[in-house]
């Protein structure tokens, strides 16, 4: 069975303009997102848009990390996934987003086992961590049929039917993803505070210890609900 990590990320951020590029000690979120990654073991793959932007500031990234890379539709992650996993041979894929640079190799170690023990071809979701820490993984068969055109919210469309979910006891409500300034400050405080409890459990410590810090980004909380309702 062909498992790969796909981190899919984009130079051409909106909301928060090249976040994909942001520095925390010398590092860009991306750097530290693959480093953590490698851990694991599993190979992974970057897949971004194909636009000269996205060929310029990724492949450096990419060749000073030694991973895959694939440069495919602007917009259509489903399609970008389709047609990465068909060029690579992947038949799973574990999905590492990189607005999530807290993404845990722990949690993604689990997700791997569980593919592996599965005898039916259903996506895999984690819950109870806090958001921007859980994963998804799918395998590339359920991708065929799903016309959805957009980068926000595909996520949605490979769950609508029978799926297997893993379940932790982190649900803390905390927003450990990055759109918006507010949610860098607080992943910057967190890689700077905890290099050495960048696990679940030492990041939900540290936050349970500092609700000033946790509370960084509460004030975009109206606006990213409504995003992700529309």
């Amino acid at each position: 069975m062909n498992i790969a990590i796909f981190v899919t990320t984009r130079v051409g951020s909106g909301r928060l303009p090249r976040k994909a590029l942001l520095q925390v000690n010398g590092e860009t979120v991306t750097d530290i997102l693959i480093s953590r990654l490698k851990k694991t073991k599993i190979p992974i793959i970057m897949t971004v848009p194909d636009t000269s932007e996205d060929h310029q500031y990724m492949q450096p990234i990419v060749d000073r990390n030694a991973v895959g890379i694939f440069y495919g539709d602007e917009t259509n992650i489903i399609k970008r996934h389709s047609d990465c996993a068909q060029k690579y041979g992947v038949e799973w894929i574990i999905e590492a987003d990189g607005d999530d640079v807290l993404c845990s190799p722990e949690i993604v170690q689990s997700v791997y086992y569980h593919i592996t023990q599965l005898k039916e071809l259903v996506p895999i979701k984690t819950v109870g961590l806090p958001l921007g820490l859980n994963i998804i993984a799918y395998p590339v068969e359920c991708l065929k049929g799903i016309n959805f055109d957009s980068d926000t919210n595909w996520g949605v469309q490979i769950f609508k039917g029978r799926h297997k979910e893993i379940k932790f006891n982190y649900n803390e409500p905390y927003f450990l993803t990055m759109d918006y300034a507010e949610d860098f400050a607080l992943i910057d405080d967190i890689l700077t505070h905890c290099k050495r409890n960048l696990y679940v459990g030492g990041i939900c410590s540290y936050l349970n210890k500092h609700p000033e810090i946790a509370g960084i980004n509460y004030n975009r909380n109206e606006e990213r609900f409504v995003r992700w309702k529309d």
